[in-house]
């Protein structure tokens, strides 16, 4: 039976072992959100939380941010990233501890697509290419949420993917009415995070209907193909979701550019770890 959408969207915006900002997390993204504290106050206000702080850190100086040097503080990443992207990070760190434990290889595949986005949007020449980076990282958070809070219907989707050789998305479309998308917005709205962030959780399948951040979501749209087609971990069937070309248009590649991007791919992904204990 078709889960209904109102509620489970309810559902969603309500669970409480996901990140809904409590405490410590609460506080730190109502300083982040009110744009009064320094990077320095932010700084030292996360570092209260020493699991917290190591996450972070760990979070910054992986391979899809790929900076040259450590980074070493919490105020250095706060003026590195932007508090934007700092917010995100504090939120990924909490909500992918249930992906690591449910599943290592979805972790790696949303590690690989964050990789992938950084170098398409560094190649491209983005401005926020750190943001871009981290909504790569987070397009496939729907999916967390359903495999950790609706485990009955995950497991009816799974079984779709398998027996009827069916793609993730219609499969959760088959059951729920909805797919992964949609829960991936419906809790980012809650966490209100910027549509340069929510857009591409909502759109990285169909990045022709962006109309608020067309082009991060066309780098998310892309990186995910390549990440896939690279089999870097496990979205959640074995094919490749069709390529967008007008999002490719979008993205200016010449076959230099693509080359490049191809290169870096195949260097960083190499060199990442298969997972991510965050």
């Amino acid at each position: 039976m078709v889960t209904d959408r109102v509620a489970a969207k309810k559902k969603v915006q309500l669970i409480k072992n996901l990140p809904t900002l409590p405490g410590m997390i609460d506080m730190i993204s109502r300083a982040v959100d009110s744009k009064r504290f320094s990077a320095a106050d932010i700084g030292k206000l996360i570092s209260k939380d020493q699991v917290l702080t190591a996450k972070v850190l760990k979070l910054a100086n992986s391979a899809f941010f790929g900076f040259s040097r450590k980074v070493g503080s919490l105020t250095q990443a706060l003026v590195l990233l932007g508090f934007d992207v700092v917010k995100g990070l504090i939120l990924t760190s909490s909500v992918f501890d249930l992906m690591k434990d449910q599943s290592g290889e979805l972790w790696r595949h949303s590690m690989g697509v964050a990789t992938v986005s950084n170098i398409i949007a560094s190649e491209i020449g983005m401005a926020d290419v750190e943001e871009v980076g981290l909504a790569g990282l987070l397009h496939d958070l729907g999916k967390v949420v359903l495999r950790a809070h609706m485990p009955e219907d995950h497991a009816s989707i799974s079984e779709l993917v398998e027996v009827e050789e069916m793609p993730v998305r219609q499969a959760e479309r088959e059951v729920l009415g909805f797919d992964h998308t949609h829960v991936g917005l419906w809790l980012a709205e809650a966490w209100k995070l910027p549509e340069q962030l929510t857009e591409p959780l909502r759109w990285h399948h169909q990045p022709e209907a962006s109309r608020k951040a067309p082009l991060a979501t066309a780098v998310v749209h892309f990186a995910d193909i390549l990440a896939r087609g690279y089999g870097y971990g496990d979205g959640g069937d074995p094919w490749v979701p069709p390529l967008d070309r007008a999002a490719l248009k979008a993205l200016g590649l010449d076959s230099q550019k693509l080359r490049n991007i191809i290169d870096a791919m195949c260097e960083k992904l190499v060199d990442q770890p298969g997972s991510l204990s965050i």
